[in-house]
Parts: C-alpha cells; sequence; structure tokens
C-alpha cells in the first residue's frame, strides 16, 4: 500500500469521466497548491493509487465500466486507506454514509466548499 505524498504538497486524484469537470476541479485545486492527478475511469485510478501517493481520492459516482461504489469498494479491498470525497449530482450524501467515505459534495457545487470539503478530509 502506497503511503500519502511526502512532501509538503498534497496530492487528490479526481474520478471522473467528464473531463470538463475534471479539468475545473484540477483547476479548483491547483489554485490551492494541491498537485492533481485524473483518472477518467475506475481501472487507471485503481493504477495509479498502486504506483502514486495519493492523499485523498475525489470520486463521481456515475462512471461507464466501473461504477464509483464498485471503485470505492474496491480501493477498500486492495488495503488502500486514502480518504474518499464522493462528488456526484445523484446521491453524494447518501453514497458517502452507505459506502462510509469521509466527505461528500453535490453537483453542481461552489468552488470554495469544495476546497474546504477535500481539506478537510486530508487533514
Amino acid at each position: 500500500m502506497k503511503s500519502p505524498s511526502t512532501s509538503n504538497t498534497q496530492r487528490v486524484l479526481i474520478v471522473d469521466d467528464d473531463r470538463n469537470l475534471t479539468t475545473l476541479l484540477s483547476t479548483i485545486l491547483r489554485s490551492d497548491g494541491i498537485d492533481v492527478l485524473t483518472a477518467s475511469n475506475g481501472l487507471t485510478a485503481l493504477d495509479l493509487l498502486e504506483k502514486e501517493p495519493i492523499d485523498a481520492l475525489i470520486l463521481d459516482l456515475r462512471m461507464p465500466g466501473m461504477d464509483g461504489r464498485t471503485l470505492y469498494k474496491e480501493v477498500r479491498e486492495r488495503g488502500h486507506s486514502v480518504p474518499v470525497l464522493i462528488a456526484s449530482a445523484y446521491g453524494a450524501r447518501t453514497a458517502q454514509q452507505e459506502l462510509g467515505a469521509e466527505g461528500s459534495i453535490e453537483k453542481p457545487f461552489d468552488p470554495d466548499k469544495l476546497l474546504s470539503a477535500i481539506l478537510r478530509i486530508i487533514r
């Protein structure tokens, strides 16, 4: 299992199949000095989690192939304890409670609330 990043810079992995939203999320996080990796599907996300130190995961629920719930469960089954923020327009808070994720935010979201939510689960 990879440990969180060792530098002072936090690293967040965004998993969402919407490229425009991923770009927006990346811009918001990078503006606060957070290093960002992105994955458009669950398999790519799992590969990155195995290879890179990740401090938090922002996870969409509805994606083709492996959906967010399945990905969350697979991440935990593989022994990763990285904090997860569910970001979805389809019941983010319900999914957070169901899965035991550390946070949730409903789409569309306010950029300040997103930043606050991700910083809260990282620390």
